[in-house]
């Protein structure tokens, strides 16, 4: 098209979600003002279409039109012809005329093709309309249900139900959809001026029935366009069409939908960018209306990772509970490379997991090498959410990491508490992101990109991202097949990997490459274009350390440089860390808000006895294990490896105060360096180091 097709309020949510230059290119590209030849063809054979109108009163409904093959046809690329289709009792039987704006689209559920076509009504006679194409665009086959559909003999009368809320059958037939069709206008500006109606596919119980007057639906990751809720800031009202595939019901609901952009319950549920919240105005049942009924369905793949309204219940329920030890069952093994292996686990206990951010970690408690008190170790989680279940992916590393490698088989329990940490992806940035790991530090680098790359091809990022990460060989390297088909999938994405024992060899995927050596700050420079970039470290000290000081050698700013470090040690920032939960340092878990609380008041001096060396506590570190590696205080810390407890030390003297909670059960008179500081008005503290 020669302008833009998007239209204010679909610009306005582009901006929001960080995409409007993105969708001025390749967006705008893919909308057309005529009907491409195979699209012109896709219509002619369909015997059902979908449309979206506004009746009299300004109201959107969606309905489907059903006739014999052919009922739609294309005289010329700009001309879309409709010969009758409209049911008896249909919300929009008699509402549309010249001149009407009305959205159609044609969807194959056996192939799951869709492709959409707007426009103008241009003429009439009798059950005949004539649409003149303003908007054309196909879109991909996400979310759709793939089902058989076989005529009927003969329908009889249709019974025609009309109400102000939702009857008993109503709410039955939407708590087991999984399919439902939403009609939306934009009719104050002239840009992308029309009506759209469009599909929304998930798992069965994906649409929430509040009461009889009120439903909450997710929206998931799409195409980015954004129709209708664009059209849903300027004129909230829409039209739902449900459609019972049993019975040949339709059921046509117009409701007020408002836009839910944050809140516990949208981060409760698996997959969710944004929750509608519908409020009915008027119900309109069609009962076996329809003269087809559907086999089962066979679900999209994309829905597996969505989740329903029982689970974000029951996860915001467990939200509560992740301060204390929970029992899981070992529901799955995989093994992910030569040393690698992965634990699916589920609660033990009848209730959900708690939502957690991709990075984050949880802790384990399990008995280990035959001693009599169980051991605690933390791990990433590998995965990104799904509200089922977690993963945890374990190299075999030293005594618990082998025990649990040599009996946790299906049906095993362990413990869990959690789940928590910082290092997370920074929401909404609009910079390239390089992640760069090393060895096992490649879990929460797994766990961000399966939840910015999802569904094969979309991308919740659309800027590049770099994925660079070193490993001794292929069989130790762990999620290879999942990288590659990832960069297969996903344009945006470029993988490198460096292997230091073995022959690297190249790749047939045009964005995944791989080589031999190891990864050093001189290397990464020859590999990354000029550019802006956000970092995410995580691997083994010595290689945190070093890439920390190559990049900030390099002038990138210390703030632009998070990471998770795995090892002895966490890293020596040379800057005070910015502000923010996502650039905090191994085993710092505070909050700017909680730790500028603590950080009030007059110097604190710090002694460690048996360094003999004292330090002033100003607040200018994240913890007294910052504080005493920025004095060349030897302090044990390994919290990310698996060694929650690993940094515990003796409390001479003084009161701290903890910035979070750590899974670690510590000797009395003992104190946790990584997330200790001293307590508000202690004079000084001592420690035993």
């Amino acid at each position: 098209m020669s302008v833009s097709p998007f239209h204010a309020g679909e610009l306005a949510i582009q901006q929001r979600v960080g995409v409007r230059e993105q969708m001025a290119g390749a967006g705008s590209a893919g909308v057309r003002d005529y009907m491409p030849d195979q699209h012109r063809q896709f219509f002619g054979e369909l015997p059902l279409f979908f449309i979206g109108a506004l009746d009299g009163a300004g109201q959107p409904w969606a309905t489907m039109l059903v006739n014999d093959a052919g009922f739609i046809s294309t005289p010329d690329a700009r001309t879309l012809r409709v010969d009758g289709g409209m049911l008896a009792g249909d919300p929009l039987q008699g509402q549309l005329c010249m001149g009407a704006h009305i959205g159609g689209l044609g969807l194959v559920p056996t192939t799951r093709r869709r492709n959409r076509v707007n426009g103008v009504i241009a003429a009439m006679d009798g059950g005949r309309m004539e649409v003149a194409v303003t908007q054309s665009f196909g879109n991909c086959p996400q979310y759709i249900q793939d089902r058989v559909q076989t005529p009927v003999p003969s329908v009889p009368t249709p019974q025609v139900l009309r109400a102000d809320a939702l009857s008993a059958q109503d709410r039955e037939l939407i708590a087991r959809a999984d399919t439902f069709f939403i009609a939306s206008a934009n009719l104050e500006t002239e840009a992308g001026r029309g009506v759209d109606v469009s599909h929304r596919g998930g798992r069965p119980g994906f649409v929430r029935i509040d009461d009889e007057r009120t439903l909450t639906s997710p929206e998931f990751v799409g195409n980015f366009f954004f129709n209708t809720m664009g059209n849903l800031l300027a004129h909230p009202r829409a039209g739902l069409l449900f459609i019972d595939f049993e019975r040949g019901d339709m059921l046509h609901v117009a409701v007020e939908a408002e836009i839910i952009w944050e809140g516990a319950q949208l981060r409760a549920f698996a997959g969710a960018e944004q929750l509608l919240r519908f409020h009915v105005r008027e119900v309109v049942r069609n009962v076996g209306a329809l003269p087809f009924r559907w086999s089962a369905p066979k679900p999209a793949a994309q829905v597996a990772r969505t989740g329903i309204w029982e689970e974000a219940d029951r996860v915001l329920e467990a939200a509560a509970l992740t301060s204390a030890w929970r029992p899981y069952t070992v529901a799955e093994v995989v093994r992910e490379s030569a040393t690698v292996q992965s634990f699916y686990l589920e609660p033990a206990d009848g209730m959900a997991v708690a939502a957690h951010v991709p990075g984050q970690f949880i802790s384990l408690r399990a008995p280990a090498g035959g001693e009599a008190a169980p051991r605690i170790r933390s791990y990433t989680l590998s995965d990104a959410p799904n509200g089922r279940r977690y993963r945890i992916s374990v190299k075999r590393d030293g005594a618990v990491s082998g025990w649990l490698h040599d009996h946790l088989a299906p049906g095993a329990r362990v413990e869990l508490l959690g789940p928590g940490g910082d290092f997370v992806f920074e929401q909404g940035t609009r910079r390239p992101a390089v992640l760069l790991s090393a060895g096992i530090g490649i879990t929460p680098m797994i766990a961000m990109l399966n939840g910015l790359l999802v569904n094969g091809s979309r991308t919740r990022h659309r800027h590049a991202i770099h994925f660079f990460h070193g490993a001794r060989n292929r069989d130790e390297h762990a999620f290879s097949a999942h990288l590659q088909a990832m960069a297969e999938g996903h344009r945006n994405l470029n993988v490198h990997i460096r292997y230091s024992g073995a022959d690297g060899e190249g790749s047939d995927i045009a964005n995944w490459q791989s080589s031999s050596g190891r990864i050093d700050i001189d290397w990464l420079k020859a590999q990354l274009p000029f550019d802006d970039y956000d970092f995410y470290l995580c691997g083994p000290a010595a290689f945190m350390q070093q890439m920390y000081d190559g990049l900030r050698g390099l002038n990138v700013a210390d703030a632009r440089i998070r990471f998770e470090a795995f090892g002895p040690a966490s890293v020596r920032r040379d800057a005070k860390p910015a502000a923010t939960a996502a650039t905090a340092a191994i085993g710092a878990g505070a909050t700017a808000a909680a730790t500028a609380a603590l950080h009030a008041g007059p110097p604190v001096p710090v002694q460690f006895a048996q360094s003999g060396m004292t330090a002033m506590w100003d607040g200018s570190a994240d913890s007294l294990l910052a504080l005493a590696e920025a004095k060349g205080v030897p302090a044990e810390s390994s919290c990310r490896s698996g060694q929650c407890g690993a940094c515990a030390v003796g409390l001479v003297a003084g009161e701290v105060e903890y910035t979070r909670a750590c899974a670690a059960d510590i000797a009395p008179g003992q104190v946790l360096l990584c997330s200790a500081v001293p307590a508000a008005g202690s004079a000084a503290v001592t420690l035993a180091l």
